[in-house]
């Protein structure tokens, strides 16, 4: 009977253990599960404010209250508002670092820092997962931190008049990109992850030192705009005939002496600006360029102009002064949408002409 009844009690003590061990692992599972919010450090808050008031950067609960508004600039210096902040204007301040505490302002979608004496970057930028833009333009920037390639909700990139030589890889992660834009830097080449910016509709690359473009840009998809003026390219990759959407190609004040065949593919393009490079020829395929409005190509070697250039219908502004040209061909009157055309510092004209002189479109001077 004793027996029996220690069989019982030892039962119910396994039992009574196996049932707080559940009870236990369901606590603890719950504990490692739950997302706890760590105690916040205030500390980075009063940082960033110090830094702020170091750098006379107005309060931004003043500026809305009429202070400055004409500007919209500053940083609030209350608590609340500051870690809500989703726009935070802070160009031309003379700035010449950047708190690392700036970015854990996370909520923030809209950085503009243009107009500083800014050097670096916090690498700490990638806490900003919610920007959608960042302009650091005229600056004094050297460099951009790969961490910049982990803001994947970026959709324009400013970086416009800085000593920018190279720009990082990562760059390609930034799949929602939609203009980038770093003219007037030191560039001498794009990095080939570039192309893989499917979205990007503005690519603004002029006033660098560019010998070259990835030979596979005509990735680029969804290209409207491409401005690589003032640099030194000596060629376009062949795959540039593939930016179907393209509408504006600035390649004007380079060392072009040819034009690839495959620019007859752009079908969408309005404004072709090609003056100031080496060209002798222009390729017949241009002629299919239907929607073609404005067409610059002054100051080349050209001695001639295919026949096909009568079909650009749409055609109103051509401009051939400064070259070699020794006659034009009598199907450029059927321009009939011409209103002005340049053509002075040549060999010669064609008496055929006549007709667009009375129209006062030609320039001779």
């Amino acid at each position: 009977m004793t027996s029996r009844a220690g069989l019982v009690v030892k039962r119910e003590s396994t039992y009574l253990t196996l049932y707080k061990s559940k009870i236990l692992m369901e606590i603890t599972k719950k504990i490692l599960s739950s997302k706890v919010e760590p105690k916040t450090n205030d500390n980075w808050v009063e940082k960033l404010w110090h830094w702020a008031d170091e750098n006379n950067i107005e309060d931004l609960h003043r500026v809305e209250k009429g202070f400055n508004k004409k500007y919209n600039r500053g940083m609030p210096r209350d608590k609340k508002t500051l870690l809500n902040l989703e726009e935070l204007n802070l160009y031309n301040y003379d700035l010449t670092y950047l708190p690392k505490e700036i970015c854990n302002l996370v909520k923030i979608k809209k950085l503009h820092l243009y107009k500083n004496r800014l050097s670096t970057l916090p690498k700490e930028i990638n806490n900003l997962v919610n920007l959608t833009e960042l302009s650091i333009s005229k600056n004094n920037l050297s460099k951009l931190p790969k961490e910049i390639g982990e803001l994947k909700n970026l959709e324009v990139l400013s970086v416009l008049g800085n000593k920018l030589t190279q720009l990082p890889k990562e760059i390609g992660n930034l799949t929602k990109l939609i203009k980038l834009n770093v003219l007037g830097n030191k560039l001498k080449f794009i990095p080939d992850e570039i192309c893989n910016l499917r979205k990007l509709s503005s690519l603004s690359l002029f006033d660098n030192e560019l010998f070259e473009l990835p030979h596979n840009i005509g990735n680029l998809e969804s290209l409207t705009e491409l401005l690589v003026n003032n640099n030194v390219l000596t060629k376009l990759p062949s795959s540039i005939g593939k930016l179907k959407n393209l509408e504006y190609l600035w390649i004007y004040e380079n060392k072009l002496d040819s034009i690839p065949v495959e620019i007859g593919s752009l079908k969408k393009l309005t404004d072709l600006w090609m003056y100031e490079n080496k060209l002798t020829k222009l390729p017949e395929e241009i002629g299919v360029l239907v929607n073609l409005k404005e067409l610059w190509v002054s100051q080349n070697k050209l001695n001639s102009l295919p026949n096909s250039i009568g079909n650009l219908q749409e055609l109103e502004q051509f401009n051939l002064s400064k070259n070699k040209l020794l006659h034009l061909p009598k199907e450029i009157l059927n321009l009939k949408k011409l209103t002005w055309l340049e053509v002075d510092k040549n060999v010669a004209v064609p008496s055929e002409l006549d007709r667009l002189v009375s129209k006062k479109v030609i320039n001779f001077a």
